[in-house]
């Protein structure tokens, strides 16, 4: 009787905790259904699920804000509960913001929790929407902080939370001295006002200089120190989960401590918000575990898959609607990282195809982004000018009304309206240079976006290349590493051209520069360029920087297989106002047959033929004392008329 009391109070207590996992898993589905009502405006639905609700007191502060009654310590919790939440379109949450919370009216006394969520949503801004936005939000809030005295400890707070944004800006830049100097002042003063979270969120501001001065053990001690703190705070600052994710990755990195690991990730994923940001994290751990490790099996049957290609399949289809383009590519790229290493390389190549389409996705916004900001630009200036003539014409025309005019009142009113328009006009010059200063930020922040993302392409392809022994898996991807540097170096020469477009002669050279290492040390061969002076757009540049790398590595590859040395030459002329001839000749065997053709086309000049007709143009093979490749293309200009 014993033994069956004690197994039936096992079950019941069992049963007891299921019951009580669904109802918790119950009750966050229906808050994160209220949030999402509330966010939107259609405060009858929310007041119908508040009905529903039962937990407690979060339930009542939801009945607070639908009544209209909730104040800014309310607000600050709903609104750090929805920064935590991956599943919102941010851009919401920023607009209710705006649209519904406001500071306190008392001109005496700085509302502290009103700055908090103000800086909640600078933060979101910066990360996922654009600086712009941020920026915009940023300049508010440092308008309504500086109203206040700096005696009061809350002012001082709030002027070290503002600062947070000047940090990261830095850290955009690469400015390592000046935003680690910030950051160390910024740190000592949350110290001597003895408040845990701004000692946390500069620690961390800390750790983003020392990773870029690769201070991986500082690094580490750091985010450990944020640790302990974060155990006093009740709820836990918006930096814990930043703070787990990068403990995880650096000891993984580092490839010691795995009870410390695997204990950070069973808190990220025992999270419900926070459980699609450490499937990047599995994967990234997977890839370091032999094959017959037990952790691995454990991770497998967590995950309710049997393999390592399953999990990568389950942790895409869980992520990809939940998670932004660029946490998206992590989980892709951590994915491609791991399958590699266990030599399934078809499925790591699928990956890293992604990976590549979705940072072009990104490249293209960004790039777009860029242009039209420049375009931006020079639209200021010319308004600048217009107002310049405006005032030259107004001035002309007092004189003539204070010469001509006999009636003393009369120039007195003239000058008044002047002096007016003179105020208004300063007004108008001062939004001018703040909008100009907003957009070359707002550049430097895109093209450094793009730099990034070209260098973890790049990047994951030189990792994809080590340690695979296929010539042809090794080939293709050292092929897909060129694309990209093209790519790059496109971007590059069009970010430093304030007329935005590419100086395509000093483009070639670099471009040959670059791919020299396929020069074989045993085999000498020379290039020549003779290019016209001739300026691309990016839509142009582009595809033809892309044929020619194809065509310069294509003659490395198979012109000079049975000679020692060899001769390249790569012309660029302008046929006539709109038209273009591109020439690349080299001096080995040529093309003996339709054969040769096919099997030229098999290596890799399909491409090409592509990329030729996107730029409307016709290619042609001939037999020259080696294999001679012309073709004939127009510039965007001639494209758009034909389009």
């Amino acid at each position: 009787m014993s033994n069956v009391f004690k197994t039936s109070i096992l079950i019941i207590t069992q049963l007891l905790l299921v019951i009580s996992f669904y109802a918790q898993n119950n009750s966050e589905n229906l808050n994160n259904k209220i949030e999402n009502f509330i966010i939107s405006k259609q405060i009858d639905s929310a007041k119908s699920y508040i009905s529903k609700q039962t937990q407690k007191p979060y339930c009542e502060l939801l009945n607070r804000i639908v009544q209209n009654k909730a104040n800014n310590s309310d607000y600050l919790q709903f609104i750090s509960r929805l920064h935590n939440r991956t599943d919102l379109n941010y851009q919401d949450v920023s607009n209710y913001i705006n649209t519904t919370i406001k500071a306190s009216v008392n001109l005496k006394e700085i509302d502290y929790n009103f700055v908090k969520i103000k800086w909640l949503q600078i933060s979101k801004l910066r990360d996922e929407i654009n600086m712009a936005e941020a920026n915009k939000e940023q300049n508010k809030l440092e308008r309504y902080v500086n109203k206040f005295s700096d005696k009061d400890i809350n002012v001082a707070k709030s002027k070290l939370l503002i600062s947070i944004h000047e940090i990261v800006l830095y850290q955009i830049q690469n400015d390592v001295e000046n935003g680690k100097s910030l950051c160390l002042k910024s740190l000592e003063k949350a110290k001597k006002l003895e408040d845990k979270e701004l000692i946390i969120a500069f620690l961390y501001h800390l750790c983003d200089f020392y990773i870029i001065e690769g201070e991986l053990d500082k690094y580490i001690n750091i985010s450990e120190e944020s640790l302990d703190i974060e155990n006093d705070l009740k709820p836990k600052s918006s930096y814990y989960v930043g703070t787990l994710i990068h403990l995880i990755d650096a000891y993984v990195y580092k490839g010691d401590n795995s009870n410390r690991v695997e204990e950070l990730l069973a808190e990220l994923y025992d999270n419900e918000h926070t459980r699609v940001l450490s499937y990047s994290l599995y994967a990234k751990y997977l890839g370091t575990l032999s094959t017959d490790s037990p952790i691995k099996e454990s991770i497998f049957d967590q995950f309710e898959v049997s393999n390592i290609v399953e999990f990568c399949e389950k942790i895409e289809k869980l992520s990809e609607e939940r998670l932004n383009p660029n946490d998206f590519f992590h989980v892709l790229n951590e994915s491609a990282n791991t399958l590699a290493k266990l030599d399934f390389f078809e499925k790591s190549i699928y990956y890293k195809d992604k990976c590549v389409t979705l940072t072009r996705k990104i490249y293209s916004e960004d790039l777009s982004n860029a242009l039209a900001n420049f375009k931006t630009q020079q639209a200021v200036k010319s308004k600048e000018l217009e107002l310049k003539h405006e005032k030259e014409t107004t001035d002309l025309y007092i004189v003539i009304i204070t010469l001509v005019s006999i009636v003393l009142l009369a120039s007195i009113l003239f000058i008044r309206r002047i002096g007016k328009q003179s105020k208004i006009l300063k007004i108008k010059n001062n939004q001018i240079n703040k909008t100009l200063k907003e957009k070359e930020l707002l550049v430097k922040e895109v093209h450094h976006r793009v730099k990034n993302n070209f260098q973890i392409v790049s990047s994951l392809l030189e990792l994809q290349a080590q340690g695979i022994n296929d010539e042809k898996a090794l080939e293709f991807i050292v092929d897909s590493k060129n694309r990209v540097n093209s790519m790059a170096l496109i971007h590059q020469k069009l970010y430093n051209n304030n007329e935005n477009s590419v100086n395509f002669k000093d483009y070639v050279k670099h471009l040959i520069l670059g791919l020299s290492a396929f020069d074989d040390v045993n085999k000498k061969v020379k290039i020549d360029t003779d290019i016209d002076e001739v300026f691309f757009d990016v839509d142009t540049a582009t595809p033809l920087g892309l044929i020619i790398n194809e065509l310069i590595i294509n003659a490395y590859k198979h012109a000079f297989k049975e000679k020692n040395k060899g001769y390249l030459l790569v012309s660029i002329k302008k046929i006539d106002d709109e038209s273009y001839k591109l020439l690349v000749r080299d001096d080995g065997h040529g093309i003996c047959n339709e054969e040769d053709i096919d099997k030229i086309k098999k290596f890799g000049l399909h491409l090409v033929l592509r990329l030729v007709k996107q730029l409307q143009g016709n290619l042609k093979f001939e037999n020259d004392n080696g294999l001679k490749i012309s073709i004939i293309f127009k510039d965007i200009n001639a494209r758009k008329k034909i389009d």
